[in-house]
């Protein structure tokens, strides 16, 4: 009788797994993987084209209203099918050969891998446009894009710190200032809008558009410079002020320009027990933040000082440093990042 009793239990609980996993193929669309070659590149834009990350174009008009540009979508295309839009974000300094590689689509969720190679670099977002073709049922997709980095570069997403812009013109004249990667600003004074016009003076004296008088043009941003330091200076705090009088006079601060350099620098260098500088390179600077001034000066200077905090004293290749001369129309900057 128990023997009886099992079976049938024993039977119904099968019966019972069938009917749930039947209700659960029923209820449960099919995930599909779509290689990348199903993508449709639309272009790449320096703003962004939609409002939304993602967008579905049920015919031709509406897409050609956004994508204008684009001749190889025809009006029948869209009899038979929806496109669904979707943005891939990109930085060019730091994501190299950026491109979905597949996705996957549930309904009307959708899941875009994406790779690309990672470097060390910091600089304004772009934006890359795809289409996917979906079924004509689908009115409104939800697509999430998964970025997958192929490496791992050691790389210092840090903020360069005070840095002051001078103008010398030999004669009163109206300049430009431009920083290459305004998205990369996060403080500034003046307001920084397209740029900053002024009215420069030989003595350095700055006339804004407000018509406040300024000595110089300030900016903080962040970056992207190299953690490694191949070569450099390992100075002690205590010796930090004689040490960067020295440094910047070769660099070609003058002695105003110096003393604001060290009044900020000082305090956070001098707690230190010990501290490695190094200077960057101009063609290091200007690919972090491009300056553009015009009219064209005779002379651009940029300071950029790199430092880290360290407990004792290290042995490093000694940089090499190279004396600057101020000739005509001058432009000075310096500034400063901590690196971790």
């Amino acid at each position: 009788m128990k023997k009886k009793v099992l079976i049938i239990i024993g039977i119904v609980l099968v019966i019972c797994a069938v009917v749930f996993e039947i209700i659960i193929l029923r209820n449960t669309e099919p995930e599909i993987v779509i290689p990348h070659d199903n993508f449709i590149y639309l272009g790449r834009y320096e703003d962004m084209k939609l409002n939304k990350d993602s967008y579905v174009f049920t015919n031709y008009e509406e897409f050609k209203k956004e994508f204008e540009l684009f001749n190889e979508l025809t009006e029948a295309d869209f009899n038979e099918h929806n496109y669904a839009a979707f943005q891939v974000v990109y930085d060019e300094c730091s994501e190299e050969d950026i491109e979905p590689i597949n996705y996957t689509i549930i309904g009307n969720k959708i899941d875009v891998k994406a790779e690309y190679t990672a470097k060390c670099g910091l600089c304004a977002p772009q934006y890359m446009y795809y289409l996917i073709e979906i079924d004509k049922s689908i009115n409104d997709a939800e697509i999430n894009v998964e970025y997958h980095a192929k490496n791992n570069p050691h790389c210092n997403p840090y903020v360069t710190y005070k840095p002051m812009i001078y103008l010398y013109p030999t004669h009163e004249m109206k300049v430009n200032v431009k920083l290459g990667y305004k998205d990369l600003l996060t403080v500034t004074y003046p307001k920084y809008n397209n740029g900053w016009n002024v009215t420069a003076r030989p003595d350095g004296k700055l006339l804004g558009e407000d018509g406040r008088i300024y000595y110089g043009l300030y900016w903080e941003g962040l970056n992207s410079l190299d953690n490694e330091f191949k070569d450099g200076f390992v100075v002690r705090g205590k010796d930090v002020a004689s040490f960067l009088e020295e440094k910047l006079e070769i660099l070609g601060l003058n002695e105003i320009e110096a003393n604001e350099f060290i009044v900020y620098w000082l305090p956070k260098l001098e707690v230190n027990e010990y501290n490695l500088i190094r200077f960057e390179s101009i063609e290091k600077i200007n690919e972090q933040m491009p300056l553009e001034v015009t009219p064209t000066p005779d002379t651009i200077i940029r300071v950029l000082m790199e430092y880290k905090p360290i407990d004792k004293n290290v042995n490093i290749n000694e940089q090499i440093l190279t004396r600057a001369e101020r000739k005509g129309f001058t432009v000075v900057e310096w500034g400063g990042s901590l690196i971790k």
